[in-house]
């Protein structure tokens, strides 16, 4: 069998004589050759689903590169960097510690969001996986000469070094090691630098913000910034109805996995300031708080509800802060459900709440002279009668039916102005789903009248805010009636749904004077902070999904390879090769401030998923224009991929399942033929 996706193990087809074997060897052997195809079959599968799955979280990552180019500030109006001591909190989840090495000197390590690191010591930057241990003389990059670091966000880490103690020595690849003496931070015009790190006491200078400097980018309309302020709210789940699911597996097993895929994506999508804000405001506090609600139906109905509150930490991210909040709660709620209940648990719902404190963040809009409009109320409904229809998913389906009516009807003809407004009222008020069943069951009708509020959160598109709402809405009034109501069967007779769009008022600018441009291939604006101008990059490295992954002139430097100076004809590898390529200094500069790129993603993008995008600048230093188109491609190839991993899955069981089948249908064949020898022998006697 040929390799699939790296995956080696082969099958080769024996062709067996039962003439020349005893029947009870020919049997094993039959089951044999087909447990080793199908060994080989899952092991095909299992493979393709590993692929698939690296492949779509390096589309997550492009996708946050993407975001980031989109809605990433041009400018800092004010410093967003924190000094905490001998630590340092960056934008988008990166942070860097500084601590005395103990030989009179400092140590510094550098993180990211995913807990990464590299880290700095003894004349050596040490990349460190988040949650393993590392070699360093395998890993190490050696520290010769001044070297930028180029993070996913575009923020710059340039090392200073000092002249090596000891030349560089070609005969045996020895000395040539420099001690960093300074590290200088920027990313577009703010700045920051950390002095005197070849000392125990090295000097943090504080964080600064420069006029923004536009060299050559087109004169932009005039914009300025208003105060939006985010109400309090929940994101909480899709009122997981499990329908008598036996399975304490569900609660920190498919729960948590439903909730981040749920409500990480529009978290991060909200804009950089947003985002901000919102963890300024969680700091502030403290704490955040999620909440359980678990309803069993094991004879007994019974509510199992508890809430957990953990501190939020000075280097929190939105997706780190909701990662660890999950996935530390989930557990606690099961140990919690497991000794409240004594034996099995049936699983009628589950649902899970995190509370969003209230914030306000600046967003900018035109500075132009505006008109406040208002566009009425509008109200849709569906009504459909069925034959004593005993299926609880007519309400989600029928609430599905009448939003995709809402969305081709209404939200189709809105004005972007228009959407902007119903989306900031929706926010604020969020929109009612009104239900009235008719069950026709035994003899006499029992009517279930009942509505449900859900309200738009920050990040979150008007098409996917009601397919959300009807989906919510739709499974609580089904949860309602048969647990709340004890309900458990029904005979439907009667549907009606209905929604009311709230009124809501909009605001339309007028048009800058200024001529319209072409901003199609404009690079965004190089807002150089002076810290950056005045230092040179010297070698230039290029984060590649994470902070403990690099790319050095296009090549992944774990597997760079430099030709031996006193051979020709060898190549060497790991620690030396960095040698090599780091020994002359270099006078090389980045003057990107969006995300770029990376050789090893430009290769996944042609070479693998065949993804065409355009890049004017043809070195992989996309547009904010460019990046916005590249992502509607990243998020079909995404979602084609989710797919596939679903249909591989099936194909897994299935083939799982016949593996099984297949050797116990082998154990049962021997163990007649034993008993039949015995039998045999028996008589015999």
């Amino acid at each position: 069998m040929n390799p699939v996706n790296d995956v080696t193990k082969s099958s080769n087809i024996n062709t067996l004589n039962p003439a020349e074997m005893s029947k009870q060897d020919f049997i094993s052997a039959v089951y044999l050759e087909r447990g080793e195809m199908l060994d080989s079959e899952v092991r095909r599968i299992i493979g393709e689903i590993d692929k698939s799955n690296e492949y779509v979280d390096a589309i997550n990552s492009l996708i946050g590169k993407a975001n980031l180019a989109e809605y990433g500030d041009n400018f800092y109006s004010s410093a967003t960097w924190q000094v905490n001591g001998n630590s340092v909190v960056l934008d988008n989840g990166y942070g860097l510690n500084v601590q005395p090495d103990g030989n009179g000197g400092s140590s510094v390590t550098i993180l990211d969001a995913e807990g990464n690191q590299l880290i700095y010591q003894n004349q050596t930057l040490i990349p460190v996986p988040a949650g393993t241990n590392v070699n360093a003389l395998e890993v190490g990059i050696p520290v010769m000469n001044d070297m930028t670091f180029m993070l996913d966000d575009g923020t710059k880490l340039t090392l200073k070094v000092s002249t090596p103690g000891e030349a560089f020595n070609q005969q045996n690849l020895s000395g040539g090691l420099a001690n960093v003496q300074s590290i200088v931070i920027t990313r577009d015009n703010q700045g920051m630098r950390i002095d005197n790190l070849d000392t125990a006491s090295p000097t943090f200078h504080t964080p600064t913000i420069e006029t923004p400097t536009d060299y050559g980018a087109p004169e932009e309309a005039p914009v300025k910034t208003e105060t939006i302020t985010i109400p309090s709210h929940t994101i909480r789940t899709l009122w997981d109805d499990q329908d008598y699911e036996e399975n304490y597996d569900f609660i920190d097993g498919d729960a948590l996995t439903n909730f981040k895929n749920q409500w990480l994506p529009i978290m991060t999508d909200k804009s950089p300031a947003e985002q901000e804000a919102l963890m300024e405001k969680l700091r502030e506090k403290g704490s955040i708080t999620i909440s359980y609600d678990l309803g069993d139906s094991d004879g007994q109905d019974a509510n199992y509800r508890q809430s957990y509150t953990y501190p939020v930490f000075s280097g929190d991210t939105v997706a780190t802060l909701i990662n660890r909040v999950v996935d530390r709660s989930g557990p606690d709620f099961r140990r919690y459900c497991e000794e409240e209940e004594d034996g099995d648990i049936d699983i009628q719902y589950l649902n899970m709440v995190i509370d969003i404190p209230s914030y306000s963040y600046e967003s900018v809009i035109p500075d132009t002279p505006k008109t406040t409009l208002s566009k009425e109320s509008k109200s849709f409904e569906l009504n459909k009668t069925y034959d004593d229809a005993e299926d609880y998913d007519l309400i989600k389906s029928q609430a599905r039916d009448l939003v995709n009516d809402i969305k081709l009807s209404y939200l189709h003809d809105l004005t972007p102005e228009q959407q902007e407004g119903l989306r900031r009222k929706l926010i604020q008020e969020g929109l009612r789903f009104d239900f009235y069943v008719e069950d026709d069951e035994f003899a006499s009708s029992d009517d279930y009248n009942n509505w449900f509020s859900v309200g738009l959160v920050s990040g979150e598109s008007l098409d996917d805010f009601f397919e959300r709402a009807a989906e919510y809405t739709a499974k609580r009034m089904a949860g309602w009636i048969r647990f709340d109501e004890d309900e458990s069967g029904i005979e439907i007779d009667d549907l009606d749904i209905s929604v009311s769009i709230p009124a809501f008022s909009y605001d339309v600018y007028e048009q800058s004077d200024k001529p319209a441009e072409d901003n199609t291939n404009n690079p965004r604006p190089i807002n150089i902070h002076s810290r950056d101008a005045n230092n040179n990059d010297g070698h230039i490295l290029i984060e590649t999904g994470g902070i403990h992954s690099w790319e050095y002139g296009g090549k992944a430097l774990s597997a760079l390879t430099e030709t031996n100076p006193n051979d020709s004809s060898n190549q060497v590898t790991g620690y030396f090769a960095r040698k090599l390529a780091f020994q002359n200094s270099k006078s090389d500069e980045f003057d990107g401030t969006s995300p770029l790129l990376t050789q090893k993603e430009i290769d996944l993008l042609t070479k693998i998923l065949k993804i065409p995008y355009a890049d004017a600048s043809s070195n992989g230093q996309l547009t904010p224009e460019e990046w916005v188109d590249l992502k509607e491609s990243l998020i079909n190839a995404r979602d084609n991929l989710n797919g596939n991993s679903q249909l591989q899955t099936v194909q897994l069981q299935r083939a799982m399942q016949t593996y099984n089948q297949n050797y116990e249908a082998m154990s049962n064949a021997q163990q007649k033929i034993y008993s039949l020898l015995r039998d045999i022998i028996s008589n015999m006697k």
